[in-house]
């Protein structure tokens, strides 16, 4: 069983089980690779054993050079020590052959890579300059069709890149490309299954991709993309789009203007908000999201309401892809909106009486799990219980009962990949089946939980943060509460203004009486 080592965590491979495979089992945050095992982002290195030649198949002859693989098609034949890749191992040469404005704050970048790109229309590429100002933009070609890489650039307000390319970048000057990223691209897993696609400003550039990969693949399903702007200038291939549609009798465009201007052949409002009313019922399709974050978090609240399974739903929120974000680490502010009330999902769990029965059936369970249970030590089963009950019966009745840290906060340290959510949720979903939870109050839950991935999934811990204030990953800290809370001592009541102790990492917190037993 040949044994692996990765940011000195040593786990093990079993006989025939990829890298990837192994790490996922064993809780080691390797990347997802992408279903094509062509995404640069998967790569890492060997720095000690050797390196299978099927796990180096569409690695670059010079990264294969530097002992780079796949995860995902590595099956080690021995020991492998493995390393993260260097960021300047992955960027490659390109040259500006084409740039023109499809809108005055738009612009389209053609580029030629030094090297063959193997990618998916709608995944996207990091662009960076000579100075090392990276930013990353969505293709909205199709690699069998076009012979450059498309671009659609916005001109951003102080956008240090983006003022860059639209005032110095020209015809002919090289630039550095990494890439490809992203799993916002189509997969022919069923030609007849409905798409629907929306998209706000440059967000249209993956999901045009898309739509031309969809249909060149002979997809027979019906597609339907809504492209939203605040104004119509925004709707920047409109026409070009109404005249795409005249020639595939499956493809259906709608463009949304959100501002008070109106424009031809456009309806009023946000595209979220129209798709979602045209299409309230999405069992069985798949969704492709790209634009806007507050969007593209709507949009798949209200796709899993309408039915769409998780796995149904392709999300390239694009403010998450700021390299100079990923440097500093996650954004330190957590969404705050809530859903309002659900009075049937409340009536339906008997006022509380039934979803205490499915958390401790949930949480025995996840107690007894080899992958999830590690996330737990260090806080009793019932007093786990406890707290996510406090919460969501807050969320589902509206009634104040929670006093404990928001999720981003009570999962900080917690390294959570995409696979383990969705196991986490599988698990969760079982539950609420066995308690006979109707269907659609069970898409509800689903939606709601959903909705906090981006607060929980994560590659790295990050530090915890109170009062806007980032603190450190582990250890104990002190502070004045702002609202009240609940001592995990004592339980008894901290009322806001109290000065008292808490665990970094694990959020517990103490009232001045049972501080002395906190370290």
């Amino acid at each position: 069983m040949p044994t692996l080592i990765y940011n000195g965590i040593q786990f093990h491979c079993r006989e025939q089980e990829t890298v990837l495979e192994a790490a996922l089992r064993q809780n080691v945050e390797l990347p997802f690779s992408c279903r094509y095992g062509t995404c640069q982002v998967c790569l890492r290195r060997c720095v000690g054993g050797s390196v299978p030649a099927a796990a180096q198949k569409g690695v670059r002859q010079e990264l294969r050079r530097k002992n780079y693989f796949l995860p995902c098609r590595c099956v080690p034949d021995g020991d492998m020590q493995i390393a993260p890749p260097r960021d300047e191992d992955l960027y490659t040469g390109a040259v500006v052959v084409q740039k023109d404005l499809l809108a005055p704050d738009v612009c389209r970048l053609m580029i030629e890579p030094a090297t063959n790109l193997n990618y998916r229309a709608g995944q996207f590429l990091n662009l960076r300059r000579a100075d090392g100002l990276a930013r990353s933009y969505s293709l909205a070609s199709v690699a069998e069709e076009d012979v450059y890489l498309e671009l659609h650039v916005k001109r951003m307000p102080g956008g240090a890149l983006s003022n860059w390319i639209f005032d110095t970048l020209k015809f002919g000057d090289e630039i550095e490309i990494q890439g490809p990223q992203g799993d916002c691209y189509y997969a022919a897993s069923d030609p007849t299954q409905p798409m629907l696609l929306i998209a706000t400003g440059t967000g249209l550039a993956p999901l045009l991709g898309v739509a031309r990969d969809t249909l060149r693949n002979g997809h027979r399903g019906e597609i339907f993309l809504y492209h939203g702007a605040h104004d119509p200038q925004g709707l920047y291939r409109h026409q070009a789009l109404l005249r795409f549609g005249g020639r595939h009798a499956n493809f259906h465009y709608t463009g949304c203007v959100s501002g008070p201007a109106a424009a031809a052949g456009a309806l009023r409002g946000r595209a979220h908000e129209i798709a979602l009313g045209v299409h309230a019922d999405l069992r069985g399709w798949r969704v492709h999201l790209a634009g806007r974050p507050e969007m593209v978090r709507a949009a798949e609240s209200l796709a899993l309401r309408a039915g769409a399974r998780p796995a149904d739903i392709l999300a390239d929120p694009f403010d998450w892809r700021d390299r100079r974000r990923e440097a500093r680490g996650p954004q330190v502010t957590e969404r705050r909106s809530e859903p309002p009330p659900d009075p049937e999902m409340w009536a339906a769990l008997d006022r509380g009486v039934l979803l205490r029965a499915i958390l401790t059936d949930f949480y025995t369970r996840v107690f007894a799990d080899e992958r999830l249970a590690p996330y737990f030590r260090g806080v009793t089963r019932d007093r786990l219980i406890e707290k996510v009950y406090s919460f969501m019966a807050q969320a589902f009745s509206g009634d104040q009962s929670y006093f404990g840290d928001r999720p981003r906060n009570a999962h900080h340290w917690m390294v959570i990949s995409d696979d383990l959510f969705d196991y986490r949720e599988a698990l969760m979903t079982d539950c609420l089946r066995r308690y006979g939870l109707a269907e659609h109050l069970i898409a509800r839950w689903n939606a709601y939980e959903q909705s906090f991935r981006p607060d929980i999934v994560k590659p790295a811990p990050w530090p915890r943060v109170v009062g806007g204030v980032e603190l450190p990953v582990d250890g104990y800290g002190e502070l004045t509460l702002d609202v009240g809370a609940l001592c995990d001592g004592c339980q008894a009541e901290i009322r806001p203004g109290t000065r008292i102790r808490y665990h970094l990492r694990l959020g517990t917190t103490y009232c001045p009486a049972c501080q002395s037993g906190c370290g």
